[in-house]
């Protein structure tokens, strides 16, 4: 396993950790009431802002963690090495990221719209990063399983990348 692709998998598991926290985070404070009331979505909006650095350190801690158990397990040599395939795989990983999140904000505009609350609204859209983060990580983790040429029979999710099939 690359370094690249040990790295994703830190991401996912710092992603899912820091969702399954938040959403129980969420989940019990709005059964509580919390989120009620003139200053809900302040306080809602308070506890987004401090999980963005809790997850930037629950992110360094796994990827850390990771590499240490990596390393003395397999005694491997560090290998930082990014080619072109590792970059190629890192912007469809973001293409698919990137349609994720458009989708989920239209879903929030579109529950808007039909008489949604703006707590549901917001809710939709940090889902959506959430998923997006998600599925950009498992798409780069899928096609790293499925080797050079298969990744590139694969659906790209963009109609400006449907060059890189054709080499």
């Amino acid at each position: 396993m690359s370094f690249t692709q040990r790295s994703i998998v830190a991401e996912l598991v710092s992603s899912l950790i820091v969702v399954a926290l938040f959403a129980w985070m969420i989940v019990t404070r709005h059964a509580a009431g919390a989120f009620d009331g003139p200053e809900g979505l302040t306080l809602w909006a308070r506890q987004v802002l401090w999980m963005i650095p809790a997850s930037i350190g629950v992110s360094i801690v796994v990827t850390v963690l990771l590499a240490v158990v990596y390393h003395a397990t397999t005694r491997a040599k560090f290998d930082d090495l990014v080619d072109e395939r590792d970059r190629m795989i890192t912007g469809w990983g973001w293409k698919v990221t990137a349609i994720v999140i458009s989708a989920g904000f239209v879903a929030a505009l579109a529950a808007l719209a039909w008489g949604a609350s703006a707590f549901l609204a917001l809710n939709l859209m940090l889902g959506a990063f959430a998923l997006g983060d998600l599925s950009g990580n498992a798409a780069k983790l899928l096609r790293y399983g499925l080797g050079a040429e298969a990744w590139r029979r694969l659906p790209i999710p963009s109609a400006a990348c449907a060059l890189t099939r054709a080499r």
